[in-house]
Formats: structure tokens, C-alpha cells, sequence
């Protein structure tokens, strides 16, 4: 996973604990979503204007997917930046629907970009943080989303997941002659790298727990493979071949020690851990229905996956410890799949079929509080956010005249269910969050 490095070099405020304002709010909750000014950077010399203005535009607009804030109409900004950070209007601030303001500098000198940001509530008149950091020009598009990273961190009371990526799978061509290529990008869509040539179809990326790895399936020439791959060095593992039969879903466990997947033998599906040091394989499920899509809880006493065990395709979770298993799905008449932990443990994402309809939706563990969040033509595939406030979801849509259907990846927040789309070159599908990048 790359190192954003950033030299925070200046503290200019010394600023208590964040306070914890942040509260789940799908199930009933209460939560109100904060009104943010975000002014506009000002530009500290020439060679800084335009990416003072992308700077604020991708602070906006990770802010604004958040759920956590909304922004105020930057039309009833009563001041530019620099004459709130000289003298600020108050009286005029609380005219305003803004709670809090963010205001601040970039400037570009040589190689380097410099940004420096003031957050400020508005009732109270507290300065509540003030900074500047740096990177280089080249990772002018990292340093906004640190600077997002912090202003949620500060006035919500959690990470934001704006330093993170998502690994999915790039599609194009024909339906009969699909070509399917590992990618990757920003989570807001930008700097898209391919991780593989489209020789071989892949399927079902997924990321480690530290971001320097991913698990994924590989078909060719009829053999199924469950592949590790180390991100910085490009070096491949085979973790598991299956001829003649069928091996898929690969995940790796919280501690990073192992991967779940499942493995077709002897005409039946279930689920598996691998020990990925000694490479020991342990058999999780022993019914004589097919289970699949496995997830592990961020404590590793519980697994979820899917069965049909019983009135057809259904979530369960297995305990670890005491070995007992629970159906959790409870719709009538309704399908459930690809049951996802949120990185939290407070909820399991999950894909559901009811009446002909797709849905993405979120339970608690004990599959009560069912939530639908997102619905579609085929909606499916959901990943959790690093802080478990947004799922990312693949979805096929229809396209108007030639009846086709096109797939791309779209984001939703948990509280104010608000869907965007990642702007991908072409069709998406597939995609798996990251965690949220190192910084140094």
C-alpha cells in the first residue's frame, strides 16, 4: 500500500481530545448530520490558483459524502478565507446554517505543496484546530484527503476514510468476450492502476487488514486459484488450486494470520480457514448444503456466510468457539448473500433478492435492525468503509435503446443515505475497501 507521507511541521493551535459527537444513526438513532463552511483555499501565490481551487473541491466533496456533514451554500459564505482568518464576522457566521467553518491557504513552491486549515465553530467562537502539512506536488490529491481526514476526525470524533483505496475488478469488452482486470484506486475514484493484464478472468479482490496485500480468485484454463499478491512487489502467491472443481470467496481474517474461503470437494461446498504461515487447512462448516462468501468478525470468534441449507439461499453466522451455528436472514420470501462485518462489529452488510428486487442493506450481528440502503436493477457486492460509516456496492443498470447493461461501482453513507458514484474509466464491479492509509 503506498505511505502518504506528510511532515506536519506546524501546530499553531494545541487542541484537547476530539470530542465524540458521532453517533450511528440507521435503526431508529437520532443523528443529525453538521453544516460545514468549507471556504475557499486561498491561493498563496500564482503558481498555486488552480490547485488551490481542486484542493477545495475535494475537500467539499469528501466531506459531503461523508453523512457525517453537510455543507452550507457556499453562496451565503459572508467571507472569502483570508478575511475570516483576519477578523471574523461572527454576527454574520450564525446568520448562516454553518456549525463550523474551514478555512485555509495552499501554496505550490518548487516540487513541494504546503496547505494550512483553520476549523472553527461557529456558535462558541472556539478555534478548534489550526495546521499546516506538506507532501509532494505529486501527491497534491493525498494531502486533500489528509486535510478531510482531519477536519472529520476533530468534529465528528472518528477517522474519516478518505486516505484509503479500493480494489475491484475493470471490465470491458463484450458479454462474450469480457475481459476482467485487477484495479485500483483513490476511494474517490482517481488514479486507477491495473494490477493485472486480463489474461486470466479474476474475481473477488479483497484486502489484508494492514492494505499491503489482497486475496483474490484466478480462473485459467479451467483451474481456479486463490491468489495472494503483495502490493508494493507485484509477488504472487498460489494459496489454493482447485481442479475439476471449485474454490472461491478468499477473505483474509482481522489479525491478517489467515483467510477464509470456500472449496468445492466431493460435490460440496463449505468453508475453510488457512493458516497462512504453516498453510494448514481447517474445515469451518460441515453441512451437506453449500456455503459460500465467508466473512469473519473484526474479534475472530465468528464467521458469516451464506447457505442453502434451508428455505433457500440464507445468512448464518458460526461461532468459532462454542461451534454453534445461527441463521440471522428473517425476510419472507427473501434471498441473502455476500454478508460483509463491518470493520466496527456492529453490523453485517449483505446482498438481498426480495420480489424480483436487488438490495444492499446492513443488520446487527443478531440479524436484527435490517436496514436497506441502496436498490437497483442488480445491486450486490457491498464493502465496508475503514470506519464503517459508507458501503461500496457494484451496480448494473440498463442502458436505454439497446437494452445492454452496463456495471459500475457507487458508494452509500449509512446515515443520510446518500449515493454517489466512482467515475471509473469504464465497467466496475467487485470493488473491496481499503483500510485506511499509513501516514508518516
Amino acid at each position: 500500500m503506498r505511505t502518504l507521507v506528510l511532515a506536519l511541521f506546524l501546530a499553531l493551535v494545541a487542541v484537547g481530545s476530539a470530542q465524540a459527537q458521532f453517533r450511528i444513526g440507521i435503526g431508529g438513532g437520532q443523528r443529525a448530520a453538521t453544516p460545514i463552511a468549507v471556504l475557499e483555499f486561498e491561493a498563496a501565490n500564482s503558481t498555486s490558483v488552480q490547485h488551490a481551487r481542486d484542493f477545495t473541491k475535494i475537500v467539499r466533496q469528501n466531506l459531503q459524502n461523508s453523512g457525517t456533514f453537510t455543507l452550507a451554500s457556499s453562496k451565503d459564505y459572508p467571507q472569502t478565507a483570508s478575511a475570516f482568518l483576519a477578523d471574523p464576522d461572527w454576527r454574520s457566521w450564525r446568520q448562516t446554517d454553518a456549525k463550523v467553518v474551514l478555512a485555509g491557504s495552499v501554496s505550490v513552491s518548487g516540487s513541494t505543496i504546503q496547505a494550512t486549515y483553520h476549523l472553527h465553530y461557529v456558535r462558541s467562537r472556539k478555534h478548534k484546530l489550526g495546521e499546516a502539512a506538506e507532501a509532494s506536488l505529486a501527491q497534491w490529491r493525498d494531502l486533500a484527503h489528509y486535510v478531510s481526514d482531519v477536519v472529520h476526525l476533530n468534529i465528528a470524533g472518528i477517522d474519516g476514510h478518505y486516505t484509503s483505496q479500493i480494489v475491484f475488478i475493470a471490465e470491458d469488452g463484450g458479454a462474450t468476450s469480457r475481459v476482467k482486470r485487477l484495479a485500483i484506486m483513490d476511494q474517490d475514484g482517481h488514479n486507477i492502476r491495473y494490477l493485472s493484464d486480463g489474461s486470466s478472468i479474476v474475481l473477488t479482490p479483497r484486502f489484508s487488514p494492514d492494505g499491503d496485500e489482497i486475496t483474490y480468485t484466478e480462473i485459467n484454463s479451467g483451474r481456479v486459484r486463490v491468489i495472494l499478491r503483495h502490493l508494493v512487489t507485484g509477488q504472487q502467491e498460489v494459496l489454493e488450486t482447485a481442479e475439476g472443481t471449485s474454490t472461491f470467496s478468499p477473505r483474509f481474517s482481522p489479525d491478517g494470520r489467515g483467510i477464509v474461503y470456500s472449496l468445492a470437494l466431493n460435490g460440496n461446498t463449505d468453508i475453510y480457514y488457512m493458516d497462512l504461515q504453516t498453510r494448514a487447512r481447517e474445515r469451518l462448516t460441515m453441512e451437506p448444503s453449500a456455503e459460500t462468501s465467508p466473512s469473519i468478525s473484526p474479534d475472530g470468534r465468528r464467521v458469516a456466510y451464506e447457505s442453502d441449507r434451508q428455505s433457500g439461499q440464507q445468512i448464518y453466522v458460526l461461532d468459532r468457539t462454542t461451534g454453534i451455528t445461527r441463521r440471522i436472514s428473517i425476510q419472507d420470501r427473501a434471498r441473502y448473500a455476500t454478508p460483509v462485518w463491518s470493520p466496527d462489529g456492529q453490523w453485517i452488510a449483505f446482498t438481498r433478492i426480495k420480489d424480483g428486487e436487488f438490495a444492499i442493506g446492513v443488520m446487527r450481528p443478531d440479524g436484527s435492525t435490517e436496514q436497506i440502503l441502496a436498490t437497483g436493477y442488480v445491486v450486490e457486492s457491498p464493502t465496508w468503509s475503514p470506519n464503517s460509516t459508507a458501503l461500496a456496492f457494484a451496480r448494473q443498470e440498463r442502458q436505454t435503446g439497446d437494452g445492454s447493461v452496463k456495471t459500475r461501482i457507487y458508494a452509500v453513507d449509512l446515515f443520510e443515505r446518500r449515493e454517489w458514484s466512482l467515475p471509473t474509466t469504464g465497467e466496475a464491479s467487485d470493488p473491496s475497501w481499503s483500510p485506511r492509509m499509513a501516514q508518516n
